[in-house]
């Protein structure tokens, strides 16, 4: 019995189908003896003749065959090429042997190297040969295509993102790098379009991650529904995807894409019978336009949309001149910043609170200044959103806390009972904020009842959870908390009852056409005697005239801030304010 495959399956009582055969040689004689030796072998065959290449081609192309033996010498063809053609249309199953009188090993290489599994003198063929060559040949051709398409899947798997099904980073990376080059050398344009969707921390933290990667998946086919023929989408991770589009048509057609996109990405996604709104911020960059270079372009695209960010969320924001240079400030900025908290740059100002009833300084908040060595003193709004994204606002805000600390307890700020420190986001979400807390009261013998911190509405909104445990903590040293901006953001009933909280400050935006606006000054009434019924002490902020003053203290207000009373000072001149 003979070691062959096809002997196996006989042997172990499996059906057989018959292999399936196509021999292709112009010499009648030949294809007989090869024909007579293969079913010598007492095996199920189908054998199908060619006498010609293009025959061969033919009949390769309309059947399904295990294995193809090709003469090298062909009428109308050389056997390499019919070879190459072959393969590059090859079912999955075909195995190719060369057969041929000549005895070249260079000719035998360069055929192996063409993708034939084997390579036959006609002088040596036996049954016994020739069937395990055609069976053995198509075992390894087997394996070539497992091992080919474990490949292919590994670099699939490798390229997509599993989530979504869309290509993911590496592809994304890959493809950029591939295309900037190659729309330069041909002279024509693509955008980079990066998108954001909008809050989508929010969908995670409130609903959990399954609903969130459910959303995902909906805005990864809407997405998919959207982009041209021809682009390249990808998920780059998280809640951002990217799209290589290549602008047949100008510039044009891309702002045609990215308002689809922003309209299309506006309807609510639906999960589980919960209604998500969703918004998309995008950043859109043009090569070469806006840079040559696969990194730059990237970058590019990634500042404008940040910008769009920035600038109120869902929609489309262009690279620019402009932004560039905006960029640069922020970078330097930064620069500066890091100087600034080695050397100590920063200075406090302070603005006094007054007793609504009796004008009498009551109060004062802190508020950080930084004199710049070029840029002269900056306020907050010059500063700390860079802080924030950059992380350097936890130094920055332990440096404000220690330092008001320090002046209460200098006697720098005179007979001012209690001083305000603003607390950041990333202040009250890192871990040991009332411990920090703690030891500066101790280091500086102050009475907690002298501080006060203040957070604002959406800080306590991003992760309520964390919040509410850290100012418990808080409250628990003694130290009374502010609600800053009151009314700007996500106030709810339901949450300010469960926070250990003291005073509400109702922001300045609410006081912009009081007393004039009958509207305005009822919506006024309203926010501060809610305030004052839930037991919380009321704060007004921006007050600027004294008829603003006397309606504040009419509607309730305890306490009144703004410029009809005092600027922020430095506590030099803080302490002759407060003797005058």
């Amino acid at each position: 019995m003979t070691a062959t495959a096809a002997e196996d399956e006989m042997d172990d009582g499996r059906a057989v189908q018959p292999l399936r055969l196509l021999l292709v040689d112009d010499d009648a004689v030949d294809r007989l003896a090869v024909s007579r030796a293969l079913r010598q072998a007492k095996l199920p065959l189908s054998i199908a003749e060619s006498r010609t290449a293009e025959e061969a081609l033919a009949a390769f192309a309309e059947g399904a065959f295990d294995a193809v033996l090709l003469d090298y010498r062909l009428p109308d063809m050389d056997g390499l090429e019919v070879l190459r053609r072959m393969n590059g249309r090859a079912h999955g199953s075909t195995a190719i042997l060369m057969l041929t009188g000549m005895d070249d090993d260079d000719l035998a290489t360069r055929c192996i190297e063409a993708g034939a599994q084997d390579f036959l003198l006609k002088q040596d063929l036996t049954p016994r040969h020739l069937i395990r060559a055609v069976t053995h040949a198509r075992m390894r051709h087997r394996i070539e295509m497992a091992l080919l398409e474990s490949h292919e899947r590994l670099r699939e798997l490798a390229e997509q993102d599993p989530l979504t099904g869309l290509a993911n980073r590496y592809y994304f990376d890959q493809t950029l790098r591939a295309a900037v080059p190659r729309a330069m050398r041909y002279g024509f344009k693509l955008s980079l379009l990066l998108l954001d969707l909008d809050n989508f921390k929010f969908i995670n933290d409130g609903h959990g991650h399954d609903v969130g990667d459910r959303m995902l998946r909906v805005v990864a086919d809407r997405l998919t529904a959207i982009t041209r023929e021809g682009d390249i989408l990808c998920r780059l991770g998280g809640d951002e995807f990217a799209i290589i589009a290549f602008q047949h048509e100008g510039v044009e057609s891309v702002h045609a894409l990215a308002q689809r996109l922003l309209d299309d990405l506006a309807a609510p996604v639906v999960v589980e019978g919960l209604t998500l709104p969703t918004s998309v911020s995008i950043g859109i960059a043009l090569c070469p336009d806006n840079s040559d270079n696969a990194d730059e372009l990237f970058k590019c695209a990634d500042l404008a949309m940040y910008r769009a960010k920035r600038d109120g969320r869902n929609q489309a924001h262009y690279f620019s001149d402009d932004l560039q240079t905006q960029v640069m400030r922020r970078v330097q900025t930064e620069h500066d910043l890091r100087a600034a908290i080695e050397t100590g740059g920063f200075e406090l100002f302070y603005q006094p609170q007054v007793d609504a009833a009796t004008g009498a300084v009551c109060a004062a908040e802190a508020l950080i200044r930084w004199r710049h060595p070029e840029r002269g003193l900056l306020g907050p709004g010059a500063f700390l959103d860079i802080a924030e994204d950059t992380g350097l606002i936890g130094p920055i805000g332990d440096w404000v806390l220690a330092t008001a600390c320090a002046d209460i307890a200098a006697g720098r700020l005179g007979s001012v009972p209690r001083v305000a420190v603003n607390l950041s986001a990333q202040q009250l979400r890192a871990a040991g904020l009332v411990e920090r807390l703690a030891a500066v009261l101790a280091a500086s013998r102050l009475e907690p009842s002298q501080v006060e911190v203040e957070i604002t509405e959406s800080v306590l909104i991003s992760d309520f959870g964390v919040a509410l445990g850290v100012l418990e903590g808080i409250r628990d040293l003694g130290v009374s908390i502010a609600i800053d901006d009151f009314g700007t953001g996500y106030s709810s009933l339901a949450y300010l009852k469960r926070l250990p909280i003291d005073c509400l400050k109702v922001d300045k935006s609410f006081l912009n056409q009081v007393p004039e606006g009958e509207k305005d000054k009822r919506l006024l009434r309203a926010l501060i005697q809610m305030a004052r019924a839930m037991g919380f002490r009321v704060v007004v902020e921006g007050v600027e005239t004294r008829a603003q003053a006397e309606v504040c203290r009419d509607f309730g207000a305890d306490t009144l801030q703004g410029f009809h009373f005092a600027r922020p000072m430095p506590w030099t001149e803080l302490l002759p304010f407060l003797k005058d």
